[in-house]
């Protein structure tokens, strides 16, 4: 169900903002016939209860004033009497990067082949996940571990995997782009965007902030109230003689070590830790071989999971699939280190750009998207020699974006970075 939209004012009401001043504008959104800066709606909400319930009422809809050429909506949602801001649906494209609200073009996102997977409802976003959250009758269906090894093997765009739900609430939160004005991202950072976007959503018809633990940030202060809620979300993972209750965490992983009988998962910031089969390893490291490589280790950038977890008889946290995804040390996402390598040097170069993300699907896309262009430039890492299908792949994109006329910066691994700032 798309908001509605009843009337679309083209400038704000007399005695505001006026049109022609928008382009410095980027942090104020209009709501009804005010305008306000967007991070005091987003960090007070409730100083604009009155002003949200006139806007809805009165327009249907706020307006970000981030551009200066065109209206761009924003859905007010209410839960619970309090009030927030949310993209309309398939616009956050329409910001400029560098909005709170922007997000990837549907062209450079796997987020475009699972439409029937995330939809669109009165209160926020259905997600249907692959992997039930409830297991009905004596034992559960095997693991289904999908990443970047086997995802050419296809996957239904009916439901999500954990590695397209990963990706879904990274590039939600816009954990996938980076603006100059971005300051350094930290875990607690992730923690408080991506809890943002989780409050809007269901998963399996369950509200995903029931359902999804993110690891909070570690504060010595707040060490025993951490704890006692951790223990509180797995103790509500019951299972009965009929059904098992499953949870999900999302967290930064720290150590994957052996035990006599199961693999130990430690993440940063917690103090449980989670217990996978050696299989299931065995299978999630061939699956995500950039995450669990000697050299990524070596490099000690951040590891993100996303693990599906049952509470054991013992009532420890047991791992039934995992996604698992590498990032730069601001926890860009990135598919190999030579990635990362180019993440940290755009970034330093202060450019703005995306990474555009697979979900479970096989989609192509280029490795990264530099938006302060206009128009945009691809870029792509070429890291593999002598491989004739990787050379192949190699080809048919450099041919694609000569055809298409796209702007593209290349990076052969084996020669020194091209000049990045603009």
């Amino acid at each position: 169900m798309k908001p509605r939209s009843r009337l679309v004012p083209t400038t704000p009401a007399e005695g505001t903002v006026d049109a022609a001043d928008r382009a410095q504008d980027k942090g104020r959104v209009q709501l009804a016939d005010r305008v306000v800066a967007a991070a005091a709606v987003k960090q007070h909400p409730d100083r604009y209860t009155t002003l949200f319930a006139r806007a809805r009422s009165e327009v249907g809809h706020a307006i970000c004033l981030c551009r200066n050429d065109k209206v761009v909506r924003l859905v007010i949602r209410c839960r619970s009497g309090r009030y927030h801001l949310a993209n309309w649906p398939a616009e956050g494209h329409q910001h400029i990067p560098g909005c709170p609200w922007y997000r990837s073009h549907s062209s450079v996102s796997g987020r475009s082949a699972y439409a029937e997977a995330i939809t669109t409802i009165e209160d926020g976003t259905a997600i249907r996940l692959s992997a039930p959250l409830t297991v009905r009758g004596a034992s559960a269906s095997p693991s289904t571990t999908t990443g970047p090894a086997d995802a050419a093997a296809g996957t239904s765009r009916r439901a999500l995997g954990p590695l397209a739900l990963l990706h879904y609430l990274w590039e939600c939160a816009q954990l996938n782009t980076w603006h100059p004005q971005v300051e350094r991202r930290t875990w607690r950072t992730c923690q408080a965007l991506l809890d943002e976007q989780v409050r809007d959503c269901q998963v399996n018809k369950v509200p995903l902030a029931d359902a999804l633990w993110i690891v909070p940030a570690f504060r010595p202060e707040h060490a025993d109230r951490i704890n006692a809620a951790w223990d509180r979300f797995l103790a509500g993972l019951t299972a009965t003689s009929r059904a098992r209750r499953r949870g999900l965490v999302l967290g930064e992983l720290r150590a994957a070590t052996p035990t006599d009988y199961s693999v130990r998962l430690s993440l940063a910031h917690q103090k449980a830790p989670l217990y996978a089969t050696p299989q299931l390893m065995d299978r999630v490291r061939r699956s995500y071989p950039s995450v669990f490589s000697e050299h990524t280790g070596q490099s000690l950038r951040p590891r993100v999971v996303l693990c599906l977890i049952e509470r054991s008889p013992g009532g420890y946290a047991k791992v039934v699939d995992l996604a698992a995804m590498l990032t730069t040390q601001t926890y860009l996402p990135v598919d190999s280190s030579y990635e990362a390598d180019m993440a940290d040097s755009l970034v330093s170069a202060g450019r703005a750009f995306v990474k555009p993300l697979r979900y479970d699907g096989d989609g192509v896309f280029p490795d990264f998207v530099l938006v302060d262009d206009e128009p945009e430039t691809y870029v792509e890492v070429w890291g593999v020699r002598g491989r004739e299908s990787y050379e192949t792949r190699r080809r048919a994109k450099q041919n694609f974006y000569r055809d298409t006329g796209r702007a593209l910066l290349e990076w052969d691994v084996n020669d020194p970075l091209p000049e990045l700032a603009r």
